[in-house]
């Protein structure tokens, strides 16, 4: 069995979640088994689960394995009620417990806490210390753990106690015993060797590396820039994410990274693990035939441009808006559409009110059929500093519309080619106002291009990205292990 191991899923995804839905229809196509595996209590997993049309029996969450048993492996998570909150507040109206009863049957009581800021003696800081699950349907307990904020390492389980499970009562100190465990019962269930793929979490990454029992094959899948820095050669600073991985690199038996430049950069750090780093995008485009296109059937200008993504800081969507409201009173015909959602949606909607934009600049929300969205527009546009890889933009590209956004590691680089199928600006982290003038510059090239050519050159430039060509690198990659 396959598993893919991630913390959380939700309505809204980042790119981890949609290329593990991407890598799950690849397997599909070539006859893969595999199962998506959550380690994070997330109260909303079964309404995500039906929102991205995930079924039962293709998942398997952590909380809902020690709260129902084993058998959830083989019936996957029921849904039995309707979800709903309640709280129960104090004399002075303070939260004390937070109660949820999730749609499958788990009610998981959140027990609330006041101490003091460790910033501000005068200030009190609310927070949750105690959690218990309880199986709805019977009024057992069956878990129950402490929680508390780690100055570096955000928020921390330990003293986990799992009641009555299979007729035992179990122990464990940390999240990472708890884990380990759990992934010794899905080795057990799947007698042959297993594979466990991880896509988010150090915990499932130090359960498993330093596992003494289990014979099983570990992928790691690279969904970022890996480094934060490397001023000095010898001394990378590595992206947090990565950072166990990377110093523990002998524990994975393979490193799949999207681009070759990615795969180029870690071996300058790792010069003699040339095997170990495999090159496989973690989305592509649908299997078709590429014929002869007849560019008179596009528009001659771009008026409609578009974003899609988390609205949220790191993707930069306000020097989009800013970059676009510059180039607008020169071209007054064109307008920008953002699609998504995420905590940034206020502040960005501000900042569109503030330029006087909301004319020809509106923000979309959430779609859950960009496929369709794409051929509404004309020109893609991101002002992200990294992408690993890029999944909209390889969307975007297949769709026929070029790509204006910054000259990023690793996915923009790759996919991007100036003047074929999009163009690639400089940005300064330290200098927003020269980061905001370049992405201007790029909008500008592109009104300023014969469209028709320049589309004709997007569609074809991703013809190596089929899924049928990624199929076949995952089972080529799994079959050598």
């Amino acid at each position: 069995m396959n598993f893919f191991i991630n913390k959380a899923m939700g309505i809204g995804n980042s790119g981890v979640e949609h290329a593990q839905f991407y890598r799950a229809k690849l397997f599909d196509s070539i006859n893969l088994p595999y199962k998506y595996v959550f380690t994070g209590l997330v109260k909303e997993l079964s309404e995500a689960m039906e929102h991205w049309e995930l079924k039962q029996s293709q998942v398997i969450d952590i909380w809902e394995f020690f709260t129902f048993g084993k058998k959830i492996i083989e019936t996957g998570m029921v849904k039995k009620n309707e979800r709903s909150d309640k709280i129960f507040k104090d004399n002075s109206e303070t939260h004390r417990i937070v109660q949820t009863l999730t749609s499958t049957g788990m009610l998981i009581r959140e027990h609330i806490e006041k101490s003091p800021n460790p910033k501000d003696n005068n200030l009190l800081l609310v927070s949750r210390y105690k959690i218990e699950i309880f199986d709805f349907e019977t009024g057992k307990r069956k878990i129950m753990f402490n929680e508390y904020r780690h100055p570096r390492r955000g928020r921390i389980l330990e003293n986990i106690h799992v009641y009555d499970f299979e007729g035992e009562n179990l122990f464990f100190k940390n999240e990472v015993l708890f884990q380990r465990y759990f992934f010794e019962c899905l080795d057990e269930r799947f007698s042959e060797k297993n594979t466990f793929i991880l896509d988010r979490g150090e915990e499932p990454e130090v359960a498993l590396f330093h596992h003494k029992y289990l014979d099983c094959n570990l992928i790691e899948v690279i969904h970022a820039d890996h480094l934060g820095d490397r001023e000095i050669l010898s001394a990378p600073m590595w992206n947090n994410y990565y950072e166990y991985l990377l110093t523990h690199i002998d524990a994975a038996d393979r490193v799949v990274v999207s681009t070759e430049l990615q795969r180029e950069d870690f071996l300058v750090d790792f010069p003699n693990k040339d095997e170990k780093f495999v090159t496989i995008p973690v989305g592509g485009i649908r299997d078709k035939e590429y014929s002869v296109i007849d560019c008179s059937k596009f528009k001659k200008k771009p008026t409609r441009f578009m974003t899609a993504s988390r609205l949220a800081s790191e993707k930069h969507i306000n020097i989009a808006i800013k970059a676009f409201v510059s180039m607008h009173e020169d071209y007054p015909d064109i307008i920008f559409d953002i699609y998504g959602q995420g905590t940034e949606e206020g502040k960005l909607q501000q900042t569109i009110t503030e330029l006087q934009a909301n004319d020809y600049i509106c923000l979309k929300g959430h779609s859950n059929n960009l496929e369709e969205v794409y051929k509404k527009y004309d020109v893609f546009i991101s002002a992200s500093y990294s992408e690993g890889f890029g999944l909209t933009y390889i969307e975007a590209l297949d769709a026929g519309l070029p790509i204006v956004t910054f000259k990023a590691r690793f996915g923009a680089m790759e996919l991007i080619k100036n003047g074929e199928n999009g163009y690639l600006r400089d940005f300064s982290r330290q200098d927003e106002e020269f980061s905001t003038h370049q992405l201007a510059l790029g909008i500008q090239e592109i009104l300023k291009r014969y469209y028709p050519k320049l589309k004709k050159s997007t569609i074809t430039s991703v013809e190596q990205f089929q899924d049928h060509v990624i199929a076949e690198k995952w089972r080529r990659m799994l079959d050598g292990l």
